[in-house]
């Protein structure tokens, strides 16, 4: 398949040690996404570039926005917590579940339902097996792990009726997909749906309109479109080697929004890669769909 080269608009010339997790308000027209690493919370609306950034005390994996703005859920390294957009604060909620020396939250999203999933991912200083990461559904008495056998938690998306859940299995070069219950909110029958090239690392996603399921290569630089078959439909160039995460945007869901990192480049990365670790936007061709909020519990 020829690989294609969008025209890449950088809309936040930013320096974060890790982009990942963009995700669309229609609220308020701006774009929410971390710096896992830095660590921070941001929101910035990419026609004028202008951001608000909320600090973050601990490594932070992912969000889920709540309808009517006000707070928003953020997993970090030691669990759930509601972070309070006007002050700052932060509320715990519940513990991570898992062995804290080894493991902190990852990607997450909500289903269509606006049930919160969330990963884990072994830290790099861990000497675990693989294997040992998760995802694990919000549930009210707090997050109930229910996919396991994963390594890097990344990847989740869920189909536009809701039905199918995808992750990427990494580093192990593998994307599953399950039959998902809408009603009970149970992953059933996992299967393969697709696999990329031994090496390429699939980081963050997410589902259009019509199917088809779009993932970041990170290290790789390229983001690869599936259709619902498990075939590969599009090869994007991306506009630097770490791609961490795509999102659809704008007000008809036709921009397609992409976080990228550069804490993994050396000077010379850098140098060849100025806007590593900024955020770009393409025109994506297909329309996205909206991301559903979090539920209340």
């Amino acid at each position: 398949m020829k690989q294609e080269t969008p025209r890449w608009e950088c809309v936040l010339d930013s320096k974060p040690t890790m982009g990942e997790c963009p995700v669309w308000s229609e609220a308020d027209g701006r774009l929410y996404w971390t710096d896992n690493y830095g660590p921070a919370f941001n929101a910035t609306d990419p026609e004028t570039g202008r951001s608000q950034t909320w600090p973050m005390p601990l490594r932070i994996g992912s969000f889920a926005l709540k309808a009517g703005g006000g707070t928003t859920l953020v997993a970090l390294a030691d669990g759930l917590h509601d972070l309070d957009l006007s002050t700052g604060r932060l509320a715990k909620l519940f513990d991570g579940p898992y062995d804290q020396a080894n493991y902190a939250f990852n990607d997450g999203r909500c289903d269509r339902q606006g049930r919160f999933w969330v990963g884990t991912a072994r830290l790099p200083t861990s000497n675990a097996p693989d294997g040992g990461a998760h995802f694990y559904r919000l549930d009210p008495d707090g997050p109930n792990r229910l996919i396991g056998d994963l390594t890097i938690a990344n990847g989740i998306a869920f189909s536009p009726d809701g039905r199918t859940l995808y992750l990427a299995n990494c580093p192990r070069w593998e994307i599953p997909a399950f039959d998902y219950d809408t009603t009970t909110a149970a992953p059933t029958n996992r299967q393969r749906f697709a696999s990329v090239p031994e090496g390429e690392i699939p980081d963050g996603a997410a589902v259009d309109r019509d199917g088809g399921y779009w993932i970041a290569m990170f290290r790789c630089g390229r983001i690869y479109r599936f259709v619902p078959d498990g075939r590969l439909d599009r090869d994007l160039k991306a506009p630097v080697s770490l791609p961490t995460m795509v999102a659809f945007g704008g007000s008809d869901h036709r921009h397609l929004y992409l976080t990228t990192g550069r804490r993994q480049l050396d000077a010379e990365g850098l140098r060849r890669e100025p806007q590593a670790g900024g955020i770009f936007r393409c025109d994506a061709v297909v329309r996205g769909l909206p991301e559903p909020a979090l539920a209340a519990s």
